[in-house]
């Protein structure tokens, strides 16, 4: 199994800021941005929480134990990092949720910013993504000239998409039992952690594939056969002629996309499904394996536009927005160059 998961850095030749980050709970604040205004009707109610240091893992365990929920009544809309001041969204039955059994969260050290109402249940993916506060601590002398030397490159050039070491579990053996799972050599009972293991696994395929990409200068190369994808409404279509839409990619409209492999996934064609299946090959697979997952395509590339250094007196902060399923890691890890712990 792949120990670093694939990850690279993008810009390898220019230094790092160095440094140290979440030291304290607060060098590390994430809010989450909702995808749609709330009803304020409805069977479901959506909390705005406030947590310090607590996985999501561990959120929804909470409010299952308070709240006497089933696990699939907890509605999360992204996974966030565990050391880390994060505020976000997590949806509620109605009926469940009165005001003498949200009370005893405050002793646990969960803080309810907003309460609205609406008639869906949140689930992954319904956010537009995530503002992030980053301090840097300890950094190089030369790190803010250093830092808005990367930041230059990766927005003329995109940021890599990959997924962060913390989408493969605290002691990195998620894929190896995701893909246990797949073969049929290993079972959970929880789905919730069914789906978690594969995804780790699917996640670690699609690294792989942009690593590969970057190793042979593809990154921002259209191929024959890329499935590529729109920066600004999300919408996906085969790149049949990778000249004619090479400027499109040159100006970070479009992007190649790589693959989430499943049964609804669009596949590839020419030179870019003849890379996608070679990534597959050389792990044993046959996309068979996955003939029961969803599936899915994925931008190689994300458009950073959103960006801010602040020095301070206790380092460099770093101030930035990430769309949904982007990681702040990978970003982290290209501005410090020191591999970013979960």
């Amino acid at each position: 199994m792949n120990k670093d998961f694939g990850l690279i850095y993008l810009t390898h030749d220019l230094p790092g800021t160095g440094g140290k980050i979440k030291e304290r709970s607060e060098d590390f604040i994430v809010e989450e941005i909702p995808l749609y205004q709330f009803s304020d009707a409805g069977d479901f109610v959506f909390l705005f929480l406030e947590k310090t240091n607590l996985s999501n893992l561990d959120l929804v365990n909470l409010m299952r134990k308070h709240l006497d929920l089933e696990d699939h009544e907890v509605g999360v809309a992204g996974w966030k990092d565990k050391r880390a001041i994060t505020r976000q969204w997590i949806s509620l039955p109605h009926a469940k949720t009165s005001q003498e059994r949200l009370a005893p969260l405050a002793d646990r050290g969960i803080k309810i910013l907003e309460k609205r109402r609406h008639s869906n249940k949140l689930r992954i993916g319904h956010l537009l993504g995530n503002r992030f506060s980053v301090l840097i601590r300890q950094p190089d002398p030369e790190a803010e000239n250093r830092a808005a030397s990367i930041i230059q490159r990766l927005q003329n050039h995109g940021l890599p998409n990959f997924y962060g070491p913390q989408r493969f579990g605290a002691g990195g053996d998620n894929p190896q039992k995701g893909l246990a799972l797949l073969l049929g050599k290993y079972r959970v009972s929880s789905v919730r952690k069914r789906k978690l293991l594969i995804s780790a696994y699917s996640s670690l395929l699609f690294n792989l594939t942009l690593r590969n990409r970057i190793e042979q200068d593809l990154f921002t190369r259209l191929l024959p056969g890329d499935i590529a994808k729109k920066h600004d409404t999300g919408g996906l279509f085969l790149v049949s002629d990778a000249v004619k839409e090479q400027p499109r990619a040159d100006r970070m409209e479009i992007s190649a996309t790589g693959p989430i492999w499943g049964k609804k996934m669009r596949r590839a064609g020419e030179e870019a499904g003849a890379l996608e299946e070679r990534i597959l090959d050389a792990q044993g697979l046959t996309p068979d394996v996955f003939r029961k997952q969803p599936g899915s395509r994925r931008s190689l590339r994300v458009a950073l536009r959103e960006f801010t250094l602040k020095p301070e007196l206790e380092g460099l902060r770093l101030e930035f927005f990430l769309p949904k399923g982007s990681y702040a890691t990978v970003l982290l890890d290209e501005i410090m160059k020191i591999r970013v712990s979960v």
